[in-house]
């Protein structure tokens, strides 16, 4: 299991630099920082791509927590609902494990609390 844990690492700096690419990008390129526009629409995105995956596919924990960084680090962007959601779903992450029923409801939770159709996040019918 320790395999799947850092191939889950690993890819989180490519699901970071991929997800948030953007909004990192534009931020550290001298352009300031991202508009929240931007930046909703980068954890939007993200978990767009989060609901389309397989349930037991191992980019989804990665993603979750790219999109809950995201919003943890602009959090003036979000409502404290959101940064708690946030929160909550990383801790969540943290202590999951592989327990694969743990990770899809931390992401339920980040999901749910991000975007604007929160039904958007069950698009798969066995979440």
């Amino acid at each position: 299991m320790r395999r799947g844990w850092a191939l889950a690492l690993a890819t989180a700096g490519a699901v970071v630099l991929a997800g948030g690419g953007y909004v990192v990008g534009d931020w550290t390129s001298g352009r300031g920082e991202p508009s929240c526009a931007e930046v909703r629409q980068t954890t939007e995105d993200i978990f767009g791509e989060w609901s389309k995956l397989d349930t037991d596919d191992g980019r989804r924990p990665v993603k979750v927590r790219a999109a809950a960084d995201i919003v943890l680090v602009h959090g003036d962007c979000f409502t404290f609902a959101t940064r708690s959601a946030a929160r909550a779903a990383v801790q969540q992450l943290d202590v999951s494990g592989d327990s694969n029923p743990m990770r899809i409801t931390a992401g339920l939770v980040a999901c749910e609390a991000v975007v604007k159709d929160p039904s958007s996040c069950r698009t798969r019918p066995q979440d």
